[in-house]
């Protein structure tokens, strides 16, 4: 059994208590399966439930892709779980509000942080619900969202009294979390007249330093159910509504985006919306940084290019934006597409849901891996009994090779997010539900897989560094990817001490003897060279 466009729209919009009675629908008929997974496959960690506590104590449900933090170890938010007290509706459980959780690459687990629930008033004050997963930033700290939760109590959900409309936060390498904002709604707060709510995708780090995200609700019109929002916030917690989509239903700029942004080599930042635009049927807009948006593309249910993309863009080598469609195309079960930066677009593959397909129903996007291929998830489909998804290599031309089927007594099943390549080549996926069974016969709730490929480590990339200038001494911030490991900085060929404060960002000082040149960062995947020089005053 598998949700629809629509029926996932609902699902994921839903309050949190009523999505948990959906997932035991799923998973009924899904557990049947006993389909083997490649043998490539590896399960790294499985959420168990404890049933003396009757709770899931180290997490439930990881709804959010994975990252590798600058110490090398892997992190994910689960949507629900941990140490907090949330109810649950089913059989007395403590559901829990979910918790940051950090694997290492051998498979030790350790929370770092449980969101907590304040029973005398019925919120979480923090936030519940993560979807959109954790950035680390040139701070060492990790910033995220939460669906729901937070301080401002405008978005009650039926077992507390005012959940809230959704938190940003800013979390500390050794688990001091503070929340930067708390969303308004549309009934707004302070300042705000009129806010976004439901935020649901990864925030990014801005060339700016700021960080910059998208809110699924709220925004223009006053009314609960609204178009979204894209915003802006700095890493101190001032915020800014940078642009309110203007509608569903076949207005405008799109509405609903379901997952963050990109900021693509020239500078402008990329997404997609679920459903509006011209057809109602999604888009995927570009926005300059002063918050001015464009329409580059409109789906349609009626060309056969794919409808209702749920899953963010990516920018590969040759300078185009590649994405999904998680319904629509050729079988009516999704697509995978190519769009340039100025909009001229082009599908590249239908799923099929016929017998012994390669997966549809793709809620995730794409990454490009070492090898220059894309590599996505299919949250249905696949040769396993129970529709569990896949994971796929897909080419640039459209060439899709099936890597890995999932399913739920093993792998774990229904697969939300891209799989996240760490510094060691190998592809790790966040698997929602399933993963085998605990001691007393219940069925664990999401597992944390490793697809051992072969791939190189991924080369380092240098975006930009600041200062651009300064004395030796001067501390400069390198902005990139794929740092993790990093082993080398170099100004001009004279090697200086770093710190990697993330898989985006190190930190270097300007050594003794440095004169004006490029910045070299090498990794155990290559040597990054700056295509600016640096200039040693």
């Amino acid at each position: 059994m598998t949700f629809n466009s629509r029926s996932i729209t609902i699902f994921n919009t839903m309050p949190l208590a009523f999505r948990y009675l959906a997932v035991f629908v799923v998973f009924i008929f899904a557990i049947g399966g006993t389909g083997s997974a490649n043998a490539q496959m590896s399960v790294l960690y499985t959420f168990q439930f404890d049933s003396s506590t009757s709770s899931f104590p180290n997490g439930q449900q990881p709804s959010s892709e994975l990252m590798q933090g600058a110490d090398g170890n892997y992190y994910a938010i689960t949507a629900f779980g941990g140490a907090g007290g949330c109810p649950g509706l089913i059989g007395g459980e403590t559901m829990g509000c979910g918790a940051v959780v950090r694997i290492t690459a051998a498979g030790a687990f350790s929370i770092l942080y449980s969101f907590p629930y304040d029973a005398s008033n019925q919120t979480a004050p923090n936030g519940v619900d993560a979807l959109g997963g954790l950035v680390q930033g040139p701070d060492g700290n990790f910033y995220g969202t939460t669906g729901w939760g937070g301080t401002v109590q405008n978005c009650a959900m039926p077992f507390m009294s005012g959940a809230g409309c959704g938190a940003v936060f800013k979390l500390t390498p050794a688990g001091a979390l503070t929340v930067l904002h708390s969303f308004c709604g549309v009934v707004g707060c302070g300042a705000l007249t009129v806010d976004g709510w439901l935020p649901m995708g990864r925030l990014i780090f801005g060339s700016d330093g700021n960080l910059y995200g998208t809110t699924n609700q709220g925004g223009n019109g006053g009314n609960i159910f609204n178009s979204g929002t894209i915003f802006k916030i700095s890493r101190s917690g001032a915020y800014t509504i940078l642009h309110m989509f203007s509608g569903n239903g076949g207005t405008g700029d799109g509405a609903n985006p379901a997952v963050g942004l990109i900021q693509a080599s020239d500078g402008n930042f990329y997404g997609t919306t679920q459903v509006g635009g011209v057809n109602g049927a999604g888009t995927v807009f570009k926005m300059k940084t002063s918050g001015a948006v464009t329409v580059l593309h409109s789906f349609s249910t009626s060309d056969g290019n794919g409808t209702y993309p749920q899953s963010a863009l990516v920018e590969a080598s040759d300078g185009n934006l590649y994405g999904t469609c998680y319904s629509g195309g050729a079988n009516s079960v999704g697509t995978v597409f190519r769009i340039s930066k100025s909009g001229s677009f082009q599908k590249i593959h239908d799923f099929s849901n016929a017998s012994g397909n390669d997966g549809y129903a793709p809620k995730a996007g794409l990454i490009q891996a070492s090898d220059g291929n894309l590599y996505g998830t299919t949250w249905a489909g696949g040769t396993n009994f129970g529709d569990s998804g896949t994971l796929y290599q897909i080419t640039t031309a459209g060439a899709l090779t099936l890597l890995a089927n999932f399913d739920a007594n093993t792998t774990g099943f229904q697969p939300l997010d891209v799989p996240l390549q760490g510094s060691d080549g190998s592809l790790y996926v966040t698997l929602v539900y399933g993963g085998g069974q605990n001691a007393q016969g219940v069925q664990n709730q999401g597992a944390i897989d490793r697809f051992t490929t072969g791939l190189a480590p991924p080369s380092p990339v240098i975006k930009s560094f600041s200062p651009a200038q300064g004395i030796v001494g001067v501390k400069v911030t390198i902005s990139g990817s794929s740092f993790v490991g990093g082993t080398s900085v170099s100004f001009n060929g004279t090697h200086a001490s770093f710190m990697v404060k993330a898989s985006g960002f190190i930190v270097a000082t300007v050594p003794a003897g440095a004169s004006t040149g490029p910045i070299t960062v090498t990794t155990p995947g290559g040597t990054a060279t700056s295509k600016k020089s640096f200039t040693v005053l």
